[in-house]
């Protein structure tokens, strides 16, 4: 009796066995899903005129978040945006990169929400001239069918609330810290425009000087006064010379047709003072 029991109770522990590992290998059956890990390298860096920049995670754990069981929690992807993306181009001062807020919570069976607050505050050596960014964004991401607490769900929130992160922290930077802001050696940028400096580092910076338009290619504009030829008179006959004779300049005299004198005894010299026809 004492061994018939035995013997069924080691049959009922080696079908529990097999049940477990028949369950366990299933399981191993199924491909374990990875996620990426986040990278931001491959986006502008933004150069800042300090020397350090330190990053503070004041974000606290709403009850019922999510946050930790998404493959990249919101606030650990925060920091290496900042680690990435602000770099520490200055000789003195100092920057800070606050994380308000980082949570990812449910909104039911197949909706997840989540929101990323952050905080740029920067000084100088003396902490005379500050300045500083707020840059908030929110987003919902509605699963479907789809379970919304799954790590692929809570990564894909993720990933998109980073992308608006960073497109609006970059905005935010650029509107308001532009005074702060440096190119990759350090230079300061004046409006937009990188200050020139001898490339051997000797002397101090000079603004640039913007380039003056290159006019277009305009015809010259002359300006003469216009020569008025002398009216030409018409020749008037000289009263002493009328056919220009005894004027050497002139042009050769032109001949006058000779007057010839009436016969003889066609005129006859008045006996009483006046003249008489000749066939008077």
């Amino acid at each position: 009796m004492g061994n018939s029991v035995m013997g069924v109770r080691y049959w009922f522990g080696a079908v529990a066995l097999g049940l477990s590992l028949g369950l366990a290998g299933c399981a191993d059956d199924e491909p374990a899903q990875t996620f990426p890990p986040a990278d931001y390298s491959y986006l502008s860096q933004l150069h800042l005129n300090v020397a350090t920049i330190n990053i503070q995670d004041e974000a606290v754990p709403s009850p019922g978040s999510l946050s930790s069981k998404a493959p990249t929690p919101p606030d650990q992807a925060l920091k290496q945006m900042a680690n990435q993306r602000l770099v520490a181009s200055g000789q003195q001062g100092q920057a800070a990169f606050i994380i308000k807020q980082a949570y990812i919570s449910s909104e039911g069976e197949n909706a997840i929400s989540g929101a990323l607050d952050v905080q740029l505050n920067i000084a100088d050596a003396g902490n005379l001239h500050t300045g500083y960014i707020h840059a908030r964004i929110s987003r919902k991401l509605d699963t479907g069918t789809k379970s919304a607490t799954s790590r692929a769900s809570l990564y894909a929130l993720t990933n998109q609330m980073m992308q608006d992160m960073n497109v609006e922290l970059e905005f935010q930077v650029r509107k308001k810290l532009m005074s702060w802001m440096t190119d990759a050696v350090g230079n300061p940028l004046v409006d937009g425009g990188v200050k020139q400096q001898a490339l051997d580092g000797s002397g101090s910076p000079t603004p640039a000087t913007p380039a003056k338009p290159v006019p277009q290619d305009v015809p010259a504009v002359v300006t003469s006064t216009p020569s008025v030829a002398a009216p030409v008179q018409a020749s008037v006959p000289d009263a002493i010379f009328p056919t220009g004779a005894g004027d050497d300049s002139a042009a050769p005299a032109i001949t006058a047709p000779k007057q010839k004198s009436p016969p003889a005894g066609v005129l006859q010299l008045p006996s009483n003072g006046k003249a008489s026809d000749s066939g008077g």
